[in-house]
């Protein structure tokens, strides 16, 4: 427990739980039975406990954020450099949205091909994998992300979430837009808030980092990845929910 609060920024070398050894299989599996238990629990629940369900959620969501940018005030870290303006962060905030307007369909789509997967490469490829298993900003990653992924999974499954390809392709220009903005932000400011400029230990930006060789290119190859990414996983919930999804 002795690094239990420290950052990646300043963990000593070789106490990191790595990429895909069983430490990160344990905090996998963690995540799929949160997933599993929360999905179970709103297929089974009425209308206003789905509500709360919901609700409580995107609270969790905020208030685990907060806790963690504290927890940042306190670290000798640039607390700057770490605001919850990452993609994964703006998922939560839109969870909250959609929490509040359950009825409204604008964010559902959204959620399903722009963040849901998102938060599903965030667990499979974390950048905690330099600190320890049980540290606070692990246990973050895995539980911010973990919640992400029960909430989209939920409503998905109760067949809550319309799929049409228009709404793909509004919902790939909002994101654009949202890219834009923050790309702005991050060249003004020479931050690199949503991996646009730099893969900051994602082994999978960093494979796209060295493919594009880094600088504007990267982003750029960011971006379509982003875009194939939400084409195939598009294609797999039509799929799914062709097959098997009935609304509940």
């Amino acid at each position: 427990m002795k690094h239990f609060w420290t950052h990646k920024d300043n963990i000593p070398e070789g106490l990191g739980y790595g990429q895909f050894t069983p430490g990160h299989f344990g905090w996998l599996s963690f995540t799929f039975i949160l997933v599993l238990a929360f999905t179970l629990a709103y297929r089974h629940a009425g209308l206003s406990s789905r509500i709360l369900l919901l609700r409580s959620t995107g609270a969790l969501l905020i208030m685990s954020d907060i806790v963690k940018m504290f927890v940042l005030a306190r670290s000798d870290v640039k607390f700057t450099d770490y605001l919850p303006l990452e993609i994964c962060s703006f998922g939560a905030y839109f969870i909250v949205l959609d929490s509040v307007w359950y009825d409204h369909p604008f964010f559902l789509q959204m959620l399903l091909i722009l963040f849901l997967p998102a938060a599903i490469m965030a667990v499979i490829f974390p950048t905690t994998t330099p600190l320890p298993l049980w540290n606070f900003f692990t246990i973050h990653q895995f539980l911010f992300h973990g919640l992400i992924i029960a909430y989209i999974t939920a409503r998905f499954v109760c067949g809550e979430i319309p799929l049409d390809y228009p709404n793909v392709l509004a919902s790939i220009a909002k994101i654009l837009v949202l890219v834009g903005i923050m790309y702005i932000v991050d060249t003004v400011f020479d931050k690199d808030f949503m991996f646009l400029r730099d893969p900051y230990g994602n082994p999978l930006l960093k494979l796209i980092w060295d493919k594009t060789k880094g600088g504007f290119a990267y982003t750029v190859g960011l971006i379509c990845f982003s875009i194939f990414v939400v084409h195939v996983f598009y294609l797999l919930f039509k799929v799914i929910a062709l097959l098997f999804i009935r609304p509940i």
